[in-house]
């Protein structure tokens, strides 16, 4: 039976500089660290990404049209580097070895490449492959003009992202307000592909420099906890996605405003429940791990909320807190009534994504 042609994102995580740095290190430690780096990279990838395989210091992962919005997409990206970064930063702090392996490690970077095209599954040797022209496109990337053209003059690793022309047209809006640098490169029969860079190196230090929402333990009108069965990426998206709020917040209208189509530090909602409208501002943004919001709610005014995921295994837990900017003028009854509201809301989250996983889990 042939098989059925499928479309959706490519993408390859690289590490940058490995040849080099397994040429030179100890042959008991170079591949350690890479292989630890590899899975901090998978790990942050996948949801919304799947793994297709590893290939040597590379990860090829894919994703099918309609599992993920392409906000959520970009986002796992510029978080997978992030975490990178923080990985490396802590293997360098965290070892005494003097080793060459080790020294050089914080060397080494991280480098994507995005297509948006068709491919097809099928068994080879026992193993699930994707194949198809898309798939062939992608890995070219990997040695093409691009790619030299976005290391750094010296030669040396940088972090960056290249996204095909097709993978911008899918993104859409959710690329408008990056810093993106246009090109082009030829592929033998394939023709011309136009390909955008974007610099990753300027977001981790960006995200080094950022001041996130802390909220006063003082003024506290909300602290509630659950562990929730299913990974940090999926929660995020049902905490942050309009679309799916509604699943655990209960019957909620959501009218958002995003900053140049891009969900983030900025985007404006009003949430209609009932008669009670609440206007936010999402003030601090880390995906997967943290997000802030300003609100302000009738008859308690300013209020700062934020959410927090932390691993654990393949669960996560998740912290809600609310804090009141006025305390003493916010109406006591329309307190207790929210503090009641938001720990029955966060156990809906708990088993709306406990149902979801059973039903992956269970063959039809």
């Amino acid at each position: 039976m042939a098989a059925t042609p499928e479309t959706g994102y490519l993408l390859i995580a690289d590490l940058t500089g490995y040849t080099a740095y397994l040429a030179s290190g100890e042959i008991e430690h170079a591949p350690t660290i890479a292989g630890d780096l590899l899975e901090t990279v998978v790990g942050r990838l996948e949801p919304p990404f799947r793994l297709a395989k590893l290939e040597g210091d590379a990860a090829f992962m894919f994703v099918e049209d309609g599992r993920a919005e392409p906000s959520l997409l970009l986002d796992s990206i510029e978080a997978c580097y992030v975490a990178f970064r923080r990985r490396l930063h802590s293997i360098a702090q965290a070892t005494n070895c003097d080793c060459v392996a080790c020294s050089r490690a914080p060397r080494l970077d991280l480098k994507f490449f995005v297509h948006h095209g068709q491919y097809v599954r099928t068994r080879i040797a026992g193993r699930d492959e994707l194949a198809g022209s898309s798939i062939i496109v992608v890995h070219r990337l990997l040695k093409g003009v691009t790619a030299d053209l976005a290391h750094a003059a010296d030669g040396s690793a940088m972090g960056f992202a290249v996204f095909t022309g097709e993978a911008i047209d899918q993104l859409g809006g959710a690329m408008t307000s990056m810093s993106l640098v246009r090109s082009s490169e030829t592929i033998d029969h394939l023709g011309t592909v136009t390909t955008h860079t974007l610099d990753l190196e300027a977001r981790w230090q960006a995200e080094r420099d950022v001041r996130r929402l802390l909220v006063d333990d003082a003024s506290t009108i909300v602290d509630v906890e659950a562990i929730v069965d299913a990974d940090p990426a999926s929660v995020w998206s049902h905490l942050t996605s309009p679309a799916l709020r509604p699943t655990w917040e209960g019957p909620i209208l959501i009218s958002e405003a995003a900053v140049n189509g891009r969900r983030g530090v900025g985007t404006t909602s009003q949430c209609v429940t009932g008669r009670l409208a609440t206007l936010e501002e999402i003030v601090d943004w880390q995906p997967f791990e943290h997000v802030g919001y300003r609100l302000v709610v009738p008859s308690v005014g300013s209020v700062d909320a934020s959410y927090d995921l932390a691993p654990q295994g393949d669960r996560t837990t998740v912290r809600l807190r609310w804090a009141a900017a006025d305390l003493a003028a916010a109406d006591a009854r329309t307190l207790q009534e929210i503090g009641t509201e938001k720990r029955v809301a966060l156990d809906r989250l708990t088993a709306v994504l406990a149902r979801q996983r059973h039903r992956l889990e269970v063959p039809a």
